[in-house]
């Protein structure tokens, strides 16, 4: 095996690793260490991807599927990386507001889109009603979600706290069926302290 091949292999080893710690973190509520770590795990997916033999991981997630069992969550780590360190998407809280920097391909740059707080807590109560039971449920189930004057609230700002979601392991993405909870009880207070401790901008 050459050096390139072996590098891989130990990007692909720290990659499952670094997944393993983001369910650790995650089981024990420990959401700033999720967020965190998630990162991480997201940088060293795309440094796989582009070594030799990265793409040809068999799992639909981007797992081998020998080690798809020892994983409980799925971090998706198919988001580009710009420079040595910046990943994407990255979240903020500025006052009262989600805001999710994420990475253009087409124009190659940085944009942002924002959510008032307020909107991720509907998207949160009404993702709770829907994943009961353990039960999927797809956006078109979500959306629309309204604001608390009653109001629609644009899709893109619900599509913000989906992907905050996602990237803190607190929905799991079942392909295109949609999401499920995998820790109900827990769901509503672990989003307000993912929220807590979002850098502030």
């Amino acid at each position: 095996m050459d050096r390139q091949k072996r590098a891989a292999e130990v990007l692909r080893q720290a990659e499952s690793n670094l997944r393993e710690l983001v369910c650790s973190a995650a089981s024990a509520g420990d959401y700033a260490d999720v967020v965190r770590i998630a990162a991480w795990a997201k940088v060293v997916g795309q440094l796989l991807r582009e070594a030799p033999g990265g793409a040809l991981r068999d799992g639909a997630d981007g797992v081998p599927r020998g080690q798809a069992h020892h994983l409980a969550k799925r971090i998706r780590l198919t988001k580009p990386v710009r420079g040595e360190s910046a990943q994407y998407p990255r979240f903020l809280r500025q006052a009262d507001h989600l805001v999710r920097i994420a990475w253009s391909k087409r124009q190659k740059k940085e944009y942002t889109h924002k959510a008032p707080y307020s909107v991720l807590q509907a998207l949160v109560k009404t993702m709770a009603d829907l994943g009961k039971d353990g039960r999927i449920f797809s956006t078109d189930d979500i959306l629309p979600v309204c604001g608390s004057d009653g109001t629609e609230v644009p899709t893109y700002q619900a599509y913000v706290g989906i992907a905050l979601l996602k990237q803190t392991s607190l929905i799991d993405q079942h392909g295109r069926q949609g999401y499920s909870i995998p820790r109900l009880a827990e769901f509503k207070d672990a989003v307000g302290s993912v929220w807590r401790q979002l850098p502030q901008q």
